[in-house]
């Protein structure tokens, strides 16, 4: 599948989101992801592939890929950045099971929780996921903890106005040097046992840098959550982020 690229967005000082036109028909569900091939004449030792999570929702039509670009980018973020408008790059898929059965969504449960823990860039997947369900009308009892190195949020606004058409979306910031820990994380046993009687029953999503994700899920299961309610989403790449 080829696409074409169409808009690029600053969406933060180190992050940049790129806007493609798909040439066929293509559906994915928000959460997963696009392996990306951009020729270059001097790659790196990665080479000229990489997966990126689909930022956009399917409603909007087009593909989004948000990243954060570090000094220096690698070839594959160099060559991206420098694209130019009409420019077109290699993609397949979608891949990935970071996904909401969105079928089940206030079928099964319509008070289920979901917990959704993003480490800096780790938010794209969540971007997907969130306005989908706005655009849906579906349920969003969902709690978003976010984790960045700074204040300068990515997406933060549509997070925001989100939250504001969605009484039961919740967000708390963790901008370092403050954490997302076993401290902040216990206070789901209050929600439990008000809501279900068992923290073992809501449902943990996280995403980011590897040693992030991996930190979370050793905290998640120390305090009780069943490992079949963790799902885990890793960014390769990137330095932990909160």
């Amino acid at each position: 599948m080829k696409l074409t690229l169409f808009d690029k967005k600053q969406e933060a000082k180190d992050v940049m989101s790129f806007k493609f036109k798909p040439d066929v028909h293509f559906d994915f569900k928000p959460g997963q992801y696009l392996f990306y091939t951009l020729p270059n004449d001097d790659p790196d030792n990665r080479g000229v592939t990489r997966y990126f999570t689909i930022s956009s929702s399917p409603f909007e039509k087009f593909i989004m890929l948000t990243t954060r670009i570090s000094l220096p980018p690698s070839s594959f973020k160099k060559s991206l950045v420098e694209m130019k408008i009409g420019g077109r790059i290699t993609a397949s898929g979608p891949d990935g099971d970071f996904i909401i059965d969105s079928d089940l969504i206030g079928v099964d449960d319509p008070k289920k929780n979901y917990i959704f823990i993003a480490g800096g860039i780790g938010i794209t997947p969540f971007r997907s996921i969130l306005l989908q369900m706005d655009f849906e009308k579906l349920p969003i009892n969902v709690q978003l903890l976010y984790a960045n190195r700074d204040e300068d949020v990515v997406f933060k606004e549509e997070l925001e106005s989100l939250a504001q058409r969605n009484p039961n979306f919740k967000i708390k910031y963790f901008i370092s040097p403050d954490r997302i820990d076993e401290k902040a994380l216990s206070v789901f046993n209050s929600l439990a046992s008000r809501r279900s009687g068992q923290f073992s029953t809501l449902n943990f999503y996280v995403s980011g840098p590897e040693p992030f994700v991996e930190s979370i899920e050793k905290i998640l299961k120390g305090l009780g959550a069943e490992p079949q309610n963790i799902k885990l989403d890793f960014f390769s790449g990137y330095e932990t982020s909160g």
